[in-house]
């Protein structure tokens, strides 16, 4: 006997729940329908509550999920109600899959069992148990037929995966309450008893989660048939008359194909649902005229959100409209349209949808960054509420409907243009001959090229130059496609979308004479270069580049100077430097280059989305309380990274004035005296002009990037047994090396400053970034705090503030576990505020420079939050010998910045005759530049303005802008600065001004063209 809770709000019982009050009130009735075998409600009650009982019997316990090998039918049914009745949690597994990629779907899921349904063929190798279907009917039926209780609605409904941008799969919980939802009083699918289900998604799709619970709750007949039937427009209209059937969910793509070959197979029926992607006008049009049903529903939802988020009732299409629109939230839903800058988009703004309610999924299961990224919370009405991040654009109609618009990563960008592949295929379908479109970004050479593919109606056979003309009537000509393919029908992939991989490459004519067009020619031009850039190269295959004398400029040159023979676009130079930094040899780049000029990406590859998480799953340290216990307060042992740099310099010195302490600077050096020197000349180079005492500071021979940091155990065991605070501000600091080649430095090197702190937990001041925030900012985020989380490392978008990202959150894991850690996170570190003077080899410096050389400034609202370098090593040591070390974050930041605009004001007042141009155009300027120039100082730099940040349609350097660059708080520096007499400076016209003295003084900058200021 079955006991079922009493529960008023629907959304609010487990599926199992509802299922049975079917049970109770129409037993008889027929649930599912098989060719050769039917249930009805009381026989599927009977063995979705005998199979529990044997899932329970194998060990199966509550909450735990079960996967289900197999196709629908009637078993299926039985197995799925069964996994609810167990109150456990089903993943669908298709058995078409490469037992290797079930074995991980398992893994990932965390599945305890799998139930392979009688058709299905075995599941070698599998590292949990595999039940056959039968053998749990029968294991249920052995343990009796006592009471049995219902479960809450507490597990997760199913686990079902989703593609994942690294080309790995995402598993999704989705929640009982999320289904509940989709199911009972969805305000736009209502099963009655008499109706007729069809059946035919595969159970790993999750259109099959639309068929089967909203059927199911709702007392109707589930109706079964091969998903082959969906691809034949003949066969599906015989199945609907034959099958009785009243309602059907097709994807987009299907319901396109009906509609121009069969589209009276809809007449009459209740519901005729379709979704997955954007629904073209003509077809709905057609399918009113010629088959209308009772119901046309346009479904949207991702299956994040449980499958269907908003739907449209569709009763009519205007003559003037080209897409339908996706509608409005159904039940216990919520929709917000959200600007690029976080606010919410007014009535016919595009914005990014974003959802939220009861049936939003927590997360990706084992996913915490990609959770991270497509999770957020959100205020709603004053209570923060989780929301997922669609990545889909939409347009809020005044009615309160939602047109969809694209998706962000459909977005691609041609010849420097941003085109949406959907508003060209609403164009071409717009042709009479056109029945559906796809779109794809391919490359042709080393530019990207708009290919369109486009399916016709039997019959009619209009040209590539005709469809081109159609579009050039109605797109502007960046938006008209290269090629145009014309196929009888375009290619589906197993969920019924459009399968994009097996579209053809298009068709065109050979182009003879193109630079770099043989493998053999590239290579000669790549050794070439080799032998130009490095004067002592043999330019043999076998080189390695930097035992033959390459650095990062010369590779920096390098690379400039074959993309600029090879014309190759600059979208590539992260690609190239990332290949030569690689694999350093002559064969090797030169066959790396020839690959991409002969079949280049549309875009460089994305790096794998996880690629750091190893990093921070590591062997951390337990933290001892050895003796003796630091005296941080009164330091006598002072441990110091970076010394060497801009600073590091400073900061050394703050050391020696604030403190009596010894300091012990680890330098990369051939012995002691050229250890000495290294300080010293840093020293010099940054306007200390001050000897250092040779007996407080003492050098250690060392490098971050070396297991140990290159020490030997005498020297380790030293260091770690006597330091009373540990200061991190080495790193290697290279904006153009990928997060790979940084790894060693920047993270493995943390990894061992925290172990050297850990035996006696030595307190660690930890130098990071404010560019580590970035990130976050591209994801909406308004305002950091210094305690807000890190978040958001996929969008940082280059490898050393990736590297600065996971070093920080180590040091912050290891605070967590109880080591004594702080995070400084400097804004731009700026000149001194005696002799004023930078490290003007630093990219804001550089960018300076290659302003007043263009006589060019673009229009970007860059801050700038200048942070005097003095003031800033002040802070840290003071903050370091008055304040305990608890995890805290500090912002060493300017009150009171200014914007890039306020510099360009002060060039013109000392005679530069800068002017202002769009962001876009002065990038194109600065790539003329310095293609006449690969070894400009500047070179290194030039990425930031022509590498586009990961999901944000903007360049790493728009990034750092007001409009995306979150606002920092800085109340807790602040409150531990009051009183210490350390202020400040505002960056006004005065700062500036000094600065600019001190870069004419140098020689940085040229001298002004005259005296008095120049006009705008």
């Amino acid at each position: 006997m079955t006991t079922v809770a009493a529960e008023t709000e629907p959304y609010g019982r487990s599926l199992a729940e509802l299922f049975a009050v079917q049970v109770r009130r129409q037993p008889e009735r027929c649930a599912v329908e098989g060719p050769e075998l039917r249930y009805t409600y009381a026989e599927l009650g009977a063995l979705a509550e005998r199979f529990a009982r044997g899932l329970a019997a194998a060990g199966v316990g509550r909450g735990a999920v079960v996967g289900v090998l197999g196709q629908r039918g009637p078993e299926s049914c039985a197995a799925l109600l069964g996994v609810a009745y167990a109150g456990a949690s089903y993943l669908p597994l298709d058995a078409a899959l490469p037992p290797e990629r079930l074995h991980g779907m398992l893994a990932d899921a965390g599945a305890v069992a799998v139930v392979r349904l009688p058709e299905a063929g075995r599941l070698a190798g599998a590292a949990v148990p595999v039940l056959r279907y039968r053998e749990v009917l029968a294991a249920g039926e052995a343990a009796g037929d006592g009471p049995f209780e219902l479960p809450g609605p507490e597990a997760a409904a199913y686990v079902m995966f989703t593609s994942g941008t690294t080309g790995r799969p995402k598993a999704v919980a989705v929640p009982q309450r999320g289904v509940a939802r989709l199911s009972v009083a969805n305000g736009f699918f209502a099963p009655e008893p008499a109706d007729r289900v069809l059946h035919a998604a595969t159970l790993s799709f999750d259109a099959s989660v639309l068929e089967f619970w909203p059927t199911l709750l709702n007392g109707a007949c589930l109706v079964p048939v091969p998903s082959e039937v969906l691809l034949s427009a003949p066969e599906l209209h015989r199945v609907v008359r034959e099958r009785g059937i009243t309602a059907l969910f097709l994807t987009t793509s299907i319901f396109h194909r009906i509609a121009e070959e069969r589209p009276e197979t809809f007449a009459g029926l209740r519901y005729v649902l379709t979704g997955g992607e954007a629904l073209r006008a003509d077809a709905a049009r057609r399918v009113l005229r010629l088959g209308r049903p009772q119901h046309l529903v346009n479904a949207y939802g991702p299956t994040e959100a449980a499958c269907v988020a908003t739907a449209q009732l569709v009763t009519e299409v205007p003559a003037e409209a080209t897409g339908v629109p996706i509608g409005r939230p159904i039940a216990d839903t919520v929709c917000r349209v959200l600007r690029a800058d976080g606010g919410p988009a007014e009535v016919g703004e595009e914005g990014e949808l974003h959802l939220g309610g009861g049936g939003i999924a927590t997360g990706y299961l084992n996913n915490p960054e990609e959770s991270a990224r497509r999770f957020r919370t959100l205020v709603l009405d004053g209570v923060p509420q989780l929301f997922y991040r669609t990545g889909d654009f939409v347009v809020r109609r005044a009615d309160g409907g939602l047109e969809f618009r694209g998706r962000r990563d459909d977005q691609v960008k041609v010849r420097g243009f941003r085109i949406e592949p959907e508003e060209v295929r609403r164009a071409l379908t717009a042709h009479p001959d056109v029945t559906d479109a796809a779109l794809l970004a391919r490359a042709d050479g080393t530019t990207r090229q708009l290919a369109a593919y486009v399916a016709v109606r039997p019959g009619s056979a209009p040209t590539a130059t005709e469809l081109r003309a159609h579009l050039a009537e109605r797109l502007p000509a960046f938006m008209v496609p290269a090629t145009v393919t014309v196929l009888d029908r375009l290619p589906l992939a197993p969920n019924g979308k459009v399968d994009r991989a097996a579209l053809p490459e298009p068709a065109r004519a050979a182009e003879p004479g193109r630079p770099g067009s043989g493998a053999e020619s590239v290579a000669g031009t790549v050794a070439r270069i080799w032998a130009a850039v490095l004067p002592a190269a043999r330019a043999e295959p076998a080189e390695d580049f930097f035992a033959a004398g390459g650095s990062s400029l010369l590779a920096v040159q390098l690379v400039a100077r074959v993309q600029q023979e090879l014309g190759i676009s600059d979208l590539h130079n992260y690609q190239l430097v990332t290949e030569l930094l690689g694999e350093p040899v002559l064969g090797a780049f030169g066959a790396a280059v020839a690959e991409l000029v002969r079949t280049a990406a549309a875009e460089p590859p994305p790096a794998p989305a996880d690629r750091w998480r190893p990093d921070l799953s590591w062997d951390r340290p337990r933290i001892g309380t050895a003796a003796p216990r630091p005296g941080w307060r009164t330091p006598h042992h002072v441990f110091l990274t970076g010394a060497t740099g801009f600073f590091g310099a400073y900061l050394l010195r703050e050391l020696l004035d604030r403190t009596d302490a010894d300091v012990h600077a680890l330098v990369r050096a051939r012995d002691t005296d050229h250890a000495h020197h290294r300080l010293a000349e840093a020293q010099l180079r940054y306007g200390i002009d001050r000897p250092l005492p040779a007996h407080r500071v003492r050098p250690v021979l060392g490098d971050l990037a070396k297991p140990g940091l290159g020490l030997s155990e005498l020297e380790w065991d030293y260091q770690a047994g006597g330091a009373d605070v540990i200061h991190h501000c080495g790193a290697e600091v290279n904006f153009l090396y990928p997060y790979e080649k940084l790894r060693a430095a920047n993270v493995h090197g943390t990894q061992e400053i925290i172990r050297l702190a850990a035996a006696r937990a030595v307190p660690l001041h930890h130098v990071s970034t404010v560019a580590v925030v970035h990130g976050m900012g591209a994801a909406g985020v308004r305002e950091v705090s210094e305690t807000t989380p890190l978040d958001h490392v996929e969008l940082l978008s280059m490898g050393y503030t990736e590297s600065k990202w996971v070093a920080e959150e180590l040091v912050r894991g290891a605070a967590r576990a109880g080591l004594p850690a702080v995070v400084h996170r400097p804004y731009e570190l700026s000149g001194d505020t005696t002799g004023h003077t930078w490290n003007s080899a630093a990219a804001l410096c550089e960018f300076f420079k290659v302003i007043v050389e263009l006589r060019l400034a673009p229009e970007l609202d860059l801050p700038l939050n200048l942070v005097p370098v003095d003031f800033a090593a002040g802070a840290v040591v003071h903050l370091a010998t008055r304040r305990p070390a608890v995890g805290q974050t500090y912002h060493l930041t300017n009150p009171r910045e200014a914007m890039l605009g306020d510099l360009v004001e002060r060039l013109r007042a000392y005679g530069h005759p800068v002017r202002t141009i769009g962001y876009h155009a002065w990038v194109d300027a600065l790539l003329d530049h310095l293609a006449d120039r690969p070894d400009h100082p500047f070179a290194p730099f030039a990425p930031l303005f022509t590498t586009e940040a990961a999901g944000g349609g903007m360049t790493v350097e728009e990034l750092a802008g007001t409009r995306y660059s979150p606002r920092l708080d800085r109340s807790g520096i602040e409150r531990d600065l009051a009183g210490s007499g350390l202020v400040c400076p505002p960056v006004d016209a005065a700062l500036l001004d000094r600065y600019l003295d001190y870069f004419h003084a140098s020689g940085f900058l040229p001298a002004p063209l005259a005296e008095e200021a120049v006009g705008v």
